[in-house]
């Protein structure tokens, strides 16, 4: 995880990104919290508390306002840090969990470093943004925006 991936629109260094993280008490809990610290770390964007969000701390909300892109990371499919998000009238821009990375939910807290390393490069490619869907009829698949081969 030492080099930067880089999107083929060369946008990723020109957003200005909030990173919300589920904390729970498992591994991909603390996968996803280690996902979002390393994130910051690489410069993708910053990571900002979740239980502020969830009562709507004003410096929070003012940095989600200022954000280009929120990106929310769940553990599971229980969603609790998209649903902080949502009563806190906060949608991400992109929402990756964890175990439909394929990554086992399990009691421990352990965070092994190969599926940090697997979260942090969905987060970097962008697999937790919606799909682009094509327009109704259209029999080839839309271009990415900036003429790029991005997925």
């Amino acid at each position: 995880m030492d080099e930067k991936p880089t999107c083929t629109c060369g946008e990723r260094g020109d957003k200005k990104r909030i990173i919300f993280a589920c904390s729970g008490a498992s591994n991909v809990g603390e996968l996803s919290n280690a996902a979002a610290v390393v994130l910051t770390k690489e410069g993708f964007g910053s990571k900002a508390c979740t239980a502020s969000l969830a009562i709507k701390t004003p410096s929070v909300m003012k940095k989600t306002e200022d954000a280009d892109e929120i990106v929310i990371i769940d553990g599971c499919s229980v969603g609790c840090a998209k649903k902080i998000g949502e009563a806190a009238s906060v949608e991400p821009d992109q929402y990756v969990v964890i175990t439909d990375l394929d990554i086992k939910k399990v009691g421990d807290m352990d965070v092994d470093e190969g599926d940090l390393e697997k979260v942090v490069c969905a987060v970097w490619e962008g697999k937790g943004r919606p799909e682009k869907t094509k327009p109704e009829g259209d029999e080839e698949e839309t271009p990415c925006v900036c003429g790029g081969d991005c997925s």
